[in-house]
């Protein structure tokens, strides 16, 4: 189990959830130094648990935008690294 289960969750109001949602992630992310698919999808799971349904969905977002960008990244260092 990862330090963020022990982090302490702060309601906020925001003008734009998905940016913020994608900066938390991301600086948990890059705190703990987790790039692992289990480790990434432990973290989405904490965040659809400490949250509210209605944030559901912009949770999903913004986690699937740095999906997206962690695995193309980790793709290139494969592929970089096969040479």
């Amino acid at each position: 189990m990862h330090s963020w289960w022990e982090s302490v969750a702060v309601a906020k109001k925001s003008q734009d959830p998905c940016r913020d949602f994608k900066r938390s992630m991301l600086e948990m992310i890059l705190d703990t130094q987790i790039f692992e698919a289990e480790d990434l999808e432990e973290l989405l799971q904490c965040f659809l648990s400490l949250n509210s349904r209605q944030y559901h969905g912009v949770i999903v977002q913004a986690f699937s935008e740095i999906w997206e960008v962690v695995s193309r990244d980790s793709h290139v260092k494969k592929k970089t690294t096969r040479h």
